[in-house]
This record gives structure tokens, sequence and C-alpha cells, in this order.
């Protein structure tokens, strides 16, 4: 009897296989393509950071790193190269926390033999967890990271209700937490996105190999929300606008110098979690993005007309039936058996082609907003700050991340362009519409 497309759907979302080589899981649709562009420098790694309210204590850390690790299985795998395609292998040796000492997301390899795609880090009282994207995203990071840290609590003598049985590690893994929801919610005979132009890219120099510059500016939340609301858009648009401006403003720059061949389309990144459009457990990676564009030869744009056109053009893109043609793009090539027979060193050849033509050449920045962070309310007043950083490009070279805890909204730049000036025009904007930002930096 032929399979039903909710069937065939089901057969491609599995990604948990059990045979004579032993356990064993396949990569996601998004995590297929990471393998092939990942170097010293584009790490893959984002990091997620806690600051408690006390030196961490070590031993309990790793005592709590044992139980979860029990709970996420499909978390403690390494990378392994077969013909055709990547695969993870279950780890041989647990994960331990390690210090913290250098510079954020860097001085990894994945294709080490043995590495673990986590790591968990410690400073002081901070706990810094990074996690390679080809396992995760930031929905599934979050988790992890929650469910240890109630089990840390738990050593220190404070229990704490998890939020949900993803966070349980008394709860069994369903096997939906591992699914590759890509291929779950593939859609027949839906058209692939149209061709879009290639971007602006930021011309600094890059600081050595091995270096993560991180400049973070914290702000009151709610003055945040209020600059945002007087303009009737979210933080998310208010804050890509501001963004945008930003590197329109870097272009321009360049252009008066005598700067040549710079793409007229300034484009930034904005990830959608999908699990707001589709039901599933999954903890792999199940986001895509918008890309709002600016054409800078059509003339000049104030902040508010910026703020403005984002809005209207993220609630055209950011709709179910404009994701759903992202889907159709990304996982339907892979269904097919010509690409399925390809041998992987062909494969790779071609990913990075393809990641240029399709990602990064794309855009000009990514902005990333984890959102207020949701943490069981035991354990709150021992949580001080988290902070929010996302995945190095050599590429873009800059990249912005944002997260909201306790009243106050951090934006995180991490970065490997000498140039700091892009960060200096974004808050400089923002302290101009009467914001106060208290910004730092780990250099």
């Amino acid at each position: 009897m032929r399979m039903t497309h909710d069937e065939i759907n089901v057969k491609h979302a599995r990604t948990g296989f059990r045979d004579e080589t032993g356990e064993w899981y396949q990569l996601d649709n998004a995590a297929i393509i990471m393998p092939a562009i990942s170097n010293v420098r584009n790490t893959s790694l984002f990091r997620m950071a806690v600051t408690l309210d006390h030196p961490v204590r070590l031993d309990d850390l790793n005592t709590a790193l044992e139980r979860v690790a029990k709970r996420f299985p499909y978390y403690m795998v390494e990378l392994r190269r077969g013909f055709f395609w990547y695969y993870f292998q279950p780890l041989k040796e647990p994960i331990k926390a390690v210090s913290d000492l250098g510079w954020p997301c860097m001085g990894y390899n994945m294709h080490k033999r043995g590495a673990p795609l986590l790591r968990v880090r410690v400073a002081g009282a901070r706990i810094a967890f990074e996690f390679s994207h080809i396992l995760a995203d930031g929905a599934g990071g979050g988790c992890f990271l929650t469910a240890t840290l109630i089990e840390y609590f738990k050593e220190r003598g404070i229990v704490a209700t998890p939020p949900s049985p993803t966070c349980d590690v008394s709860a069994p893994p369903d096997p939906e937490e591992y699914e590759d929801a890509y291929h779950r919610f593939y859609k027949p005979r839906i058209p692939i996105p149209g061709p879009l132009p290639r971007a602006y890219h930021l011309s600094s120099k890059l600081l050595p190999v091995g270096q993560c510059r991180a400049i973070t500016g914290i702000v009151v939340a709610d003055d945040l929300v209020a600059l945002a609301k007087a303009r009737k858009v979210s933080v998310t648009e208010f804050l890509t606008a501001v963004y945008l401006d930003s590197l329109i403003e870097l272009r321009t720059v360049q252009v008066q110098a005598g700067a040549r061949r710079l793409s007229p389309y300034v484009s930034l990144e904005v990830p959608v979690n999908l699990r707001r459009f589709y039901k599933t457990k999954s903890l792999r990676n199940f986001s895509l993005f918008v890309l709002p564009t600016i054409d800078t030869r059509l003339g000049t744009w104030t902040l508010d007309e910026l703020a403005a056109y984002v809005h209207h053009y993220m609630g055209i893109e950011n709709d179910e039936r404009r994701i759903a043609t992202q889907i159709s793009r990304n996982a339907g090539g892979g269904r097919k058996l010509v690409v399925r027979l390809i041998p992987l060193f062909i494969k790779n050849f071609f990913a990075k082609i393809l990641y240029v033509a399709l990602g990064e050449g794309l855009i000009s920045g990514i902005l990333s907003n984890l959102g207020t962070i949701q943490m069981p309310e035991e354990l709150a007043p021992h949580l001080e700050r988290f902070d929010f950083l996302g995945a190095p490009s050599s590429t873009l070279k800059t990249f912005a991340a944002l997260c909201t805890w306790k009243g106050k909204t951090h934006i995180a730049f991490g970065s490997q362009a000498q140039s700091r000036e892009l960060e200096r025009l974004f808050f400089k904007r923002l302290v101009a519409l009467g914001l106060r930002v208290e910004v730092s930096s780990n250099m």
C-alpha cells in the first residue's frame, strides 16, 4: 500500500536509530550544512550564560550535568563522518564543566573525534552554555540550561518545579524531542522562495584568529518597550530598524570615501521560532528567518520610516504560508534520491557554495531576540543575569542577540571585526532616543 503524505513525513522526521553498530542519530535539515562550513572562525557555537548570586560550586554542577545528560541523550553525541552523510554517535565520556577562560564561542572544532557538541563553562558566579547549532537552536539550548539549573540548585537544597516535562530529568525522553520537525511539517507542491540579491557586508579587517569580541548594552526593558510602542512596532522590529539604520550609515560613509562595488542592498536576518506555527516538542533546530531588506538606491530613510517598513515587511513574511516556502526549499531537496546518493565530499563542496548563495551572501547582519527568560519561580531570586550571544561569522563579522531578565534587556554584539563602529552607531542611536545604555566589553 502506498504511504500517505503524513506517513512519509514521519519517516523522514525520524532521527534516532539503533542497529548492529549501536545507537546513532541523523542530523536535522538545518544542521546538515554546518559541518561543511564550520572552521576555526565559524565555530557554529551560540552562547547562553547565567550569572548566579554565588560562586558556582563545580562539584554540584558536574553532579547535575550527570543527571541531565541521561535526560538528553540526543545532545550527548559527537559528530561522525559517513560515506553519504554526517551522523551523531553517543559520547564515550560524560561532559564536564570547564573553565570559562579565553574568548566566547571560540577555540572549538566539531570535527575532533570525541568532541562534545555542547560545552559548559564556568567563571566565578557565571555558567555559560555553548551549543553547536548543529545540535539545537535557542529553544533547545534554553531547555537544557533550565534543566541543569534545576538539578544544580537541587544539590544546593533548593527544589524547583520544572516548567515542562522536557525540563524534568525524571521524565523519559520523548522521541518527538529529537525529531526533524522540518521534515515533519513539509508540504508537497509548495513553491520555493524567489531569488534574493546579494547584500552589503562590513568591510572591516578581522580580529586575529580565535578572538571574538562581545560588547553588551544593558537597557531598562520597559523604556525600550515604550520606544517601540511609540512607533506601533514590537521591540524586535524597532531594534531591527535601528540595526538597519546603523548599517546604512556605515555603507554611506564608505561610498562617500570612494568605495565601489558595494551591494546597494542592506538586509538583516531575523530568526523565527517555528514552534509558533507548528506543534512539536522538537528540541533540535526548528527556526527559519525573515529578511527585511533596504535598497539604498531608493533614497534616504528616517528611523521611524524604517521601523514602519520593518513592521509591515515582517507582518507579511512572518506568516506560516510564507515560512512553508522556506521549508519546501530546504527539506524538499534532501528528499531527492539523487541528492541522497551523492558522496559526502561532493556534498560538502556544493554546501559551501549554497551557503553563500542562499545564506550569508544575502544578509548584512543578524538580530536574534530570545525574548524574556522564563525560569521556575523558586530559582529566580538566585539568578542575577542572563546573556545571549549568537554564533560567530567571519563573513558578517558582527551579529547581535538579546534577551530580557528581571526588567533589563541585554543587547550583545559578538564580533570578529576590528572596527567597533557598528556597535557605536547602534547604541548611539538608542542614547539619542533617551535610553540609558550601560555598555561593557570583554576586551
